[in-house]
């Protein structure tokens, strides 16, 4: 009981500034001395320079209130300079996740528990008078008690921590309730009843101020933090008006709201719901816009030139996934557009959004917590109304919590900073919207003197899960340490994870194969899910598990066939059964895929029939050099060898394998993979899927119809269903079948029987990833989602390096001791970096003007052409670096600082003829 009770240590000789254990502090005018009784105490001295900089004397405040520590006030400034909440005129991108607004807590600390003795001949305690004016008589300094109630008993009003006090020592009223303008009696302290495990019952029974939960996969986190608060609302008689328990989604609100159906007055949140509401009692009522709404207004304020407008494309989805890094991330908006090649102009639509949204008195999803952020940033006085209703804040899934998240509540539970935070840093997953460990390594910086607590037992696990789980993190170190055990009666069986490695072709029919063999284990279907790192994954399994008439969720669509590498792999199939009959589009397609650099007319001489045969293609050189002969023979020839293979009955996955590894689509995706930006799958990623899938239906001239169809449900796509959103088709729900899901999307979750399927090296870890030890956390997450059994699924041509850390076989890889970049520094290089690590000498030398003259005219042609401004085409920045490169490839070419993959798929071609022509390539 110690962690939740306050010991008096000596409550028989009450001071004048009430029983030592209350730690009650003085302020005393300038130049005075300390009230006899605290000599020794520290003094601290409050003055118009700690008003102008706050930091280091409100932390020692904050902690002598925390730890009941008396300290002695000198307040040698008028309290007035810090007795109203500041207003702050920034952004919250412009403030970032640990900004405090200090005076806030500057006011709360010098006052929340100090007797004012500047007058030393009447001290005064202000929590007195004010419950003096509920109904109560104040009694002398040095008594009894602070007050006396109705019923002439005594009752000191406590001003630090809301703590527990043991009985024999008097009644207590906190200052909260006063402010709330109640007499409530706080309890004796009590152990709370519910039954949980020791590790579980001492977070639960944790006394009072911030608390960092450390709960991983399956140690009833959520238990947790809903005994958490029925132990403040029931027990401790919290009033019901300053707890707030914030949950991370509706699911995770509908299972606390379950959970505590017992408790009245509980207020239970999401985070956009909290925000919502903030917003609309700070500056009215608001409406919310849908994705298709958003997507209108973007559309209306970016500039995007037709040649980006493509069939089957979304450029538009390059500025929501920029919107989220500001508004989420809390990043620049000018360095985000500078740190993407596919969003020219954001920065400036950044601004316009925002305002157009305004207007609209409208918000969408991350508008509400940007904007409740802002609100609480700008307007001091509504900051410290909202703050009432969240004096003690619970929060869920903290680990989820991006910089705007952590802003946020951080601004809400001032002054005091009494957050109780329960997450994983183990399952921090969601780095590319900007949660990090960080927030939970370095807690106790962003929420002073938290009080960590350990949860040590999965409890959902059988034990070899547990201890392949726990393996795999030991190779992480960016982590908190933490033990974590198997539950006393998990099952011990070794087949609770099985590590399977078949060929590529295999990995469809052997999912269709474990999953007959736990049904007829008698295994519910609802009670399996199919995991994979990304969503491409998903579509052999789902396929090979709908021809087995398994009943599963619909995961992906026929509009992933509209991705850039499957729409280019299927031109190439459509050309190679129907050789003397190739569509014009599809000739127009492949011609960047590889690029086979054929000048820019060519595409238009192309469009001029619908149809073409090989031969009538072959004759287009009749007009063309020899060079150009040269390139467009190279095309023809590969379209040749693909009809031949066709034509003799080949496999489908022979025309498809040739497409990929010998006509070269894998080497044109890897160009786009390296220079993406984003976190989402990769163009690579579908074309094993493509291969995977082949394996199901042998005939080239039936292949694509068939896949059509098995991807359509219900025989249509919706567009609903095309619209993809951040790299993810969106599934439906499907409780009574097999779910199929990215790792990502099941967070939380569990089911008996888990399958994790592709786990191959360049899937996970990632080859787009730059955090390993992110991805390590992925396939923990999805190891952790089983029960009794898990089966890691593998290519046995590639598995995953990380598979050998399941049982600590494989070797920790460390990072080389010295770096190009170190020797670039030490001799004076300048460089450019980007991500990924590339580097590129900066500047244009006298000698290549003639380079960057060229590029300019034909930056001015194309921009004239497109009708866009030239700097969307590309920046003076961007052709400096490519005259600096001097890129004589596309491989080339993809490594220098601002090509990405938008630009190097609209301009390579014509980027490297330009440098032809001035004898570069």
């Amino acid at each position: 009981m110690f962690a939740t009770m306050v010991a008096m240590d000596d409550p028989t000789a009450n001071s004048p500034w009430g029983p030592g254990g209350l730690g009650r502090g003085v302020i005393v005018s300038p130049g005075s001395q300390p009230p006899a009784g605290l000599d020794g105490v520290e003094i601290v001295v409050v003055d118009d320079s700690v008003v102008r900089a706050p930091a280091a004397v409100v932390e020692r405040l904050h902690r002598a209130w925390a730890l009941r520590e008396r300290i002695v006030v000198s307040l040698t400034c008028d309290p007035a300079s810090f007795r109203e909440p500041r207003s702050f005129d920034v952004e919250p991108w412009q403030a970032g996740a640990r900004f405090e607004p200090l005076l806030d807590r500057l006011h709360f600390l010098v006052w929340a528990n100090n007797v004012d003795a500047r007058n030393p001949g009447a001290p005064v305690w202000w929590w007195g008078r004010k419950a003096e004016r509920l109904g109560c008589q104040t009694l002398p300094a040095g008594g009894d008690g602070d007050v006396v109630l109705e019923d002439g008993s005594f009752a000191w009003i406590d001003g630090g921590p809301r703590s527990l006090f043991p009985a024999e020592l008097g009644q207590f009223i906190h200052r909260e309730s006063v402010d709330l303008g109640r007499l409530a009696i706080v309890p004796p302290g009590m152990a709370p009843t519910a039954a949980l495990a020791p590790d579980q019952l001492a977070a639960v029974a944790h006394g009072c101020g911030p608390a960092r939960v450390i709960a991983p996969a399956g140690s009833g986190k959520t238990r947790v933090l809903t005994e958490r608060l029925r132990v403040l609302l029931r027990d401790r008689l919290y009033e019901p008006g300053t707890v707030t328990a914030v949950a991370y989604n509706v699911k995770a609100r509908a299972e606390m709201q379950n959970r505590t159906v017992d408790l009245l007055g509980a207020n239970i949140r999401t985070l956009n719901a909290l925000c919502f509401n903030l917003v609309n009692e700070a500056v009215g009522r608001h409406t919310l816009l849908d994705d298709r709404e958003v997507r209108r207004i973007v559309d209306d304020l970016v500039e995007i030139p037709q040649s980006r407008r493509k069939a089957n494309t979304d450029p538009l989805n390059a500025y929501i996934e920029a919107l989220s890094s500001v508004r989420l991330g809390l990043r620049d908006p000018a360095e985000v557009e500078a740190s993407r090649d596919d969003v020219d102009g954001f920065a400036n639509m950044f601004e316009g959004f925002r305002t157009e949204l305004v207007k609209r008195k409208a918000l969408d999803f991350d508008e509400q917590i940007y904007r409740a952020v802002e609100v609480l940033l700008q307007d001091g006085k509504f900051r410290q109304l909202a703050q009432q209703s969240c004096r003690h804040l619970l929060v869920d899934e903290f680990q989820d919590l991006t910089p705007a998240h952590i802003l946020l509540l951080r601004l809400l539970c001032l002054p005091s900073l009494d957050c109780f935070g329960v997450g994983d840093d183990d399952q921090v997953i969601y780095g590319h919207a900007g949660a990090n460990p960080a927030f939970l390594l370095e807690f106790e910086k962003l929420f002073p003197t938290a009080v960590p607590y350990a949860l040590e037992v999965n409890y959902r696990s059988s034990v070899p899960i547990v201890t392949a789980a726990k393996t795999l993190l030991g190779y992480n170190n960016r982590r908190i340490p933490k033990e974590i055990h198997s539950a006393p009666d998990a099952i011990d069986d070794a087949k609770a994870l099985v590590v399977r490695k078949v060929a590529s072709a295999s990995l469809g029919s052997e999912a269709v194969r474990i999953v007959q063999t736990w049904v007829d284990e008698g295994v519910a279907l609802s009670d399996i899910a199919l995991l994979t790192r990304v969503n491409a994954q998903l579509l052999a399994p789902q396929v090979a598990l709908a021809e087995a008439r398994f009943e599963t969720n619909h995961a992906v669509f026929e509009s992933i066939l509209d991705r850039a590498g499957l729409r280019a792999c299927l031109a190439y199939l459509r050309m190679a059964v129907s050789p003397q009959k190739a569509a014009s589009a599809d000739v127009i397609e492949v011609l960047k895929r590889p690029s086979y650099g054929l000048p820019p007319w060519f595409a238009e001489r192309v469009r001029r029939k619908k149809a073409w045969s090989l031969t009538d293609l072959r004759g287009i050189g009749a007009t063309m050099t020899a060079r150009e002969v040269d390139k467009l023979d190279r095309l023809v020839d590969n379209l040749e060898m693909l009809a031949l293979i066709a034509k003799k009955g080949g496999h489908v996955s022979e025309v498809l394998r040739t497409i990929r590894d010998v006509v070269g689509l894998d080497a044109a995706m890897e160009l786009l993979d390296n220079s993406k930006r984003s976190e989402g799958s990769s163009h690579l990623d579908d074309l094993d899927a493509l291969l995977q899938v082949a394996a199901l239906e042998p005939d080239p001239e039936r292949f694509e119809a068939w896949l059509r169809q098995a991807l359509r449900k219900d025989g249509s796509t919706s567009s609903e269903q095309r619209g993809e959103q951040r790299g993810e088709q969106r599934g439906d729900e499907n409780e009574q079948g097999i779910t199929l899901a990215t790792i990502h999307k099941v967070k939380g979750r569990e089911w008996s029987k888990v399958l994790l399927f592709g786990v191959n090296e360049g899937v996970l870890p990632h080859r787009l990833s730059e955090d390993d030890e992110e991805e390590r956390r992925v396939f923990h997450v999805g190891i952790t989602r089983g029960r009794t059994q898990v089966v890691v699924l593998a290519d046995e041509a590639r598995p995953s390096s990380m598979i050998g850390e399941l049982d600590g076989s494989a070797v920790r890889r460390t990072m080389a001791s010295a770096s190009f970049r170190d020797a670039a520094t030490k001799a004076g290089i300048p460089l450019v970096s980007r991500p990924g690590g590339t580097t590129i000498p900066t500047g244009v030398a006298p000698e290549d003007e003639p380079i960057f003259e060229a590029l300019r005219a034909w930056r001015r042609e194309r921009a004239s052409k497109d009708k866009v401004s030239a700097f969307i085409i590309a920046s003076d920045k961007t052709l400096r670096a490519i005259v600096s490169s001097k890129p004589t490839s596309m491989v080339r070419l993809s490594k220098v600082e601002g090509i990405g993959p938008t630009k190097l798929d609209n301009f390579g071609d014509e980027i490297l003829e330009v440098l032809r022509t001035v004898g570069v390539v």
